[in-house]
């Protein structure tokens, strides 16, 4: 009985080595995806670690708005604007932390892996491999930062941080004077010139028509609360404020940096508002900026007069169609 014990005993301790490897190699593969830390030395690294982790999203917000202000003045597209974020995020994480090393003896890495859609489409995804060593201690982490580019309001001391859309201007270069004061977007005779082109019925409508020139996030949702609730003063403020709203047909950030009016991902839609002068048509143009810009003649649909009343005083004129009054708690037709 001993005997067949002991042998018993060592089977078991034999089953349990390959056991205990496989263990250890699935330890080893989670830790690697996630954080090497070899060994526990020094805090300073942890504290840049913590450093580059909260840059990269204010490198990241710098680069949108240095991109999209560019396609602004310019009124060109910009092509494939997720590499041209993505090499100026690289390039303000390279001149910050480039010379730790020659300074410090702390070698500081970090590559900007990929930038490209969030599920949120107020925000962007950058992915990004982190390095950091000093002596004997180092740290490797893979980064996916989902990151906010629009809020509701903009203190002024984050002009910067502002993200203009391009859109209206890669639109409607060529077509007149696009002119910005403020916060809106003015056209002119840029907008009815551009639907003129492309044969669009009662394109006058849009003749000094406005639209908002940076994107910021609506607050006000439910959105059918816009027309539904506060006698319409959630609909004023809005079109005040010039804010942007979820869509399936608008275009994304990236997709507005490169001159489309829709896209695949799931994007955002604001209002552009007809001039007051010439307003004599019951139809026109949808004031949609997705249906307005759009990049064929098919896809710039009619909506029907709206006209918009606060304290008994017409102060909106816009065309909307069905399907984004109903999205907006606004009057059927």
């Amino acid at each position: 009985m001993d005997n067949e014990g002991y042998v018993i005993g060592g089977m078991a301790f034999l089953l349990i080595i390959p056991a205990l490897i496989l263990s250890n190699i699935f330890i080893s593969a989670f830790i690697m995806d996630k954080t090497q830390i070899n060994p526990f030395e020094s805090d300073r690294i942890y504290q840049i670690s913590g450093d580059v982790e909260s840059d990269i999203p204010r490198f990241a917000v710098q680069g949108l708005n240095e991109t999209s202000d560019m396609a602004s003045k310019t009124g060109e597209p910009v092509y494939n604007s997720r590499s041209i974020i993505k090499t100026r995020i690289q390039a303000k994480v390279d001149d910050t932390y480039g010379g730790y090393q020659r300074d410090t003896g702390i070698n500081v890495h970090c590559k900007i892996n990929s930038v490209d859609n969030s599920v949120d489409p107020y925000k962007i995804c950058v992915n990004s491999t982190l390095y950091i060593n000093y002596n004997d201690s180092c740290i490797v982490k893979n980064l996916s930062q989902d990151i906010q580019f629009a809020s509701s309001d903009f203190p002024d001391s984050t002009e910067c941080y502002k993200i203009k859309d391009p859109l209206p201007f890669i639109k409607t270069k060529g077509y007149g004077d696009v002119k910005v004061v403020g916060d809106k977007i003015y056209y002119g005779t840029a907008l009815s010139n551009y639907l003129k082109s492309k044969d669009i019925k009662n394109y006058e409508v849009y003749e000094n028509a406005s639209s908002p020139i940076y994107i910021k996030r609506c607050p006000y949702d439910p959105y059918h609360s816009h027309g539904h609730s506060n006698m319409g003063l959630t609909l004023k403020n809005c079109i005040d404020n010039g804010y942007y709203h979820l869509s399936a047909d608008g275009a994304c950030i990236f997709c507005r940096l490169e001159g489309k009016s829709v896209c695949g991902h799931t994007g955002l839609e604001t209002l552009v508002l007809p001039g007051n002068g010439k307003l004599n048509y019951e139809t026109g143009p949808c004031s949609v900026d997705h249906a307005i810009f759009s990049a064929t003649p098919a896809g710039i649909y009619p909506g029907r007069l709206l006209e918009y009343k606060f304290n008994d005083t017409i102060s909106v004129l816009m065309y909307l169609d069905n399907g984004h009054r109903n999205k907006y708690g606004l009057p059927i037709d």
